[in-house]
């Protein structure tokens, strides 16, 4: 008789996640953000298409509203967490924990955020929370950070986080047509302690 991998994943992980600081409210999307998601996404277009492949695929309301209800149900198959982050109230990105993999406890960590908003340590701010969450409530192992090679703002959030730049992936991620290579880059969680 072989050994069994199966692990036991918390029951409800990503039910109810709503994490909050002074100025800073992550939650799950709701059908009701469509609207302002897509408006975000439309004004940012050019700016966020360099790296994103999701961005091209955005094309109206209907298309945000989509994504949203299929956030909610990867939510609920723990399969990934997708959490509006909300700055003073108002929606200005999102930030996540995808391809969640209870076997091994792992997932990898993916965030955007609205121009308007850079440059405050927003980005950081949430990760923390959410990757406190993952390495806490989740129980996952490792975290991992996967960006384009030249996306800097990106990179430096992985850094600010303590993560290790484990390497480069060569042509790892198709964007508007174009191969681009990632940094990968990854947080376990003694690290996360250590770095805490």
């Amino acid at each position: 008789m072989g050994t069994s991998r199966a692990w036991d994943a918390p029951a409800f992980p990503f039910e109810r996640v709503e994490l909050r600081d002074r100025e800073l409210w992550l939650r799950p999307l709701l059908a009701a953000d469509a609207a302002a998601l897509f408006r975000l996404i439309d004004a940012e277009r050019e700016r966020l298409g360099r790296w994103l492949p999701w961005v091209e695929e955005t094309r109206s309301e209907r298309d945000s509203a989509r994504f949203i209800a299929d956030a909610a149900e990867e939510r609920r198959r723990r399969r990934s967490l997708v959490l509006a982050i909300c700055v003073e109230g108002a929606l200005a990105g999102t930030i996540g924990l995808h391809y969640v993999e209870w076997f091994d406890r792992s997932a990898e960590l993916g965030y955007w955020i609205a121009s308007a908003a850079e440059g405050r340590g927003v980005v950081t701010r949430a990760a923390r929370a959410l990757l406190t969450f993952a390495f806490g409530t989740a129980d996952l192992h490792r975290i991992v950070v996967r960006c384009a090679v030249g996306n800097e703002r990106s990179a430096r959030v992985a850094e600010r986080l303590g993560m290790r730049r484990e390497g480069v992936l060569r042509e790892a991620h198709c964007v508007g047509g174009r191969f681009l290579d990632q940094h990968l880059f990854a947080l376990l969680r003694h690290e996360h302690r250590a770095e805490r």
